[in-house]
């Protein structure tokens, strides 16, 4: 059968090509194009797809350089917080000594214990250890300034890294969306440049490798057998593998980004996973499920993955 809607279709967009492929292919392409442009005909597709190229690339960069500060940032928001940690453990001896009389008062610092603050979120803790200073404000008298003032220190610097932490993390959710759209304009771009280059060499099949790699896009399908690496916009749903046969088959979900990702099998390779159906992945570590665990049956054997998030996040789904 002829398919002839492929021919309408962008192609290059597949998750299973790796951001890094994509870049490889176009700059390939890119100079064979350069290099073999009789009569100068190609003149207009070697401007656009050196625009097109250029800024997937900055955007790839800039992405990198956003991860780069907001691991660094996490960093020092981790350091903070086991300051904040430690200081406020290290105070329940002096309030429980202060207020050995009176568990009215102590219970306003500690209504769950230490572990209340040990246990807590990011967010969580935010909020508590605000509950916390506004209490310690109120009751200022009973301890000495010291402190008061090393506690409002440690619970002010875990707040200011904490929202540098949450900056950071929107900068690189705003580059990943940009990178979807530089994505998309460079893989539609090389798609015209294939069907335009086609119908100037009609019938003549020698000139495909004069202007484009197949190898390139083989290693990438031929990766993509184990290992996918793609962008996730928010509540998107992909398809990572398809045609699995073995339930028995183990996977690594790596996840960037804030936000949540769940992984599992379908009827279909659109069909969502949710909390219901799949296993779910976030940026704290990887998961490690087998396909049995994700849902896999011999009806449901398309490996879906579909974002929980309203920000763009990064998955790696990879067997191992």
């Amino acid at each position: 059968m002829i398919e002839l809607v492929k021919y309408f279709k962008i192609l290059f967009l597949s998750a299973k090509i790796s951001r890094q492929r994509l870049k490889d292919f176009a700059a390939d392409h890119l100079t064979r194009l350069i290099a073999n442009n009789p009569g100068a005909i190609f003149a207009i597709l070697i401007t656009d797809t050196t625009a097109a190229l250029n800024a997937y690339v900055g955007n790839l960069e800039q992405e990198s350089t956003a991860v780069s500060n907001q691991e660094g940032d996490t960093l020092g928001m981790d350091e903070s917080k086991a300051a904040l940690l430690l200081n406020i453990s290290d105070n329940e001896k002096q309030v429980a000594y202060t207020y050995r009389n009176d568990n009215v008062k102590y219970k306003k610092f500690y209504p769950g214990g230490i572990m209340e603050y040990n246990d807590a979120d990011l967010p969580t803790l935010e909020t508590i250890s605000g509950r916390y200073k506004g209490t310690l404000a109120t009751n200022a008298a009973d301890f000495t300034t010291d402190f008061v003032d090393a506690f409002n220190a440690a619970q002010q610097k875990f707040v200011d890294d904490r929202g540098t932490q949450t900056v950071s993390f929107s900068a690189v959710s705003t580059e990943r969306g940009d990178i979807v759209s530089s994505k998309a304009k460079l893989a539609f771009q090389l798609t015209k440049n294939l069907l335009t280059i086609a119908l100037q060499y009609l019938g003549q099949e020698e000139k495909a490798p004069v202007y484009f790699n197949q190898a390139i896009l083989n290693a990438a399908f031929k990766e993509s057998i184990i290992k996918v690496d793609a962008i996730l916009n928010p509540l998107e749903t992909q398809n990572a593998f398809d045609s699995s046969t073995i339930p028995t088959l183990n996977f690594k979900l790596t996840v960037e980004g804030a936000g949540s990702v769940f992984a599992g099998y379908a009827k279909d390779a659109v069909t969502p996973i949710d909390v219901h159906t799949g296993k779910e992945g976030n940026a704290s570590a990887p998961i490690f499920f087998t396909s049995g665990d994700a849902g896999f049956t011999l009806d449901n054997f398309y490996l879906n993955v579909t974002s929980a998030s309203g920000t763009t996040l990064r998955y790696i789904l990879e067997k191992v």
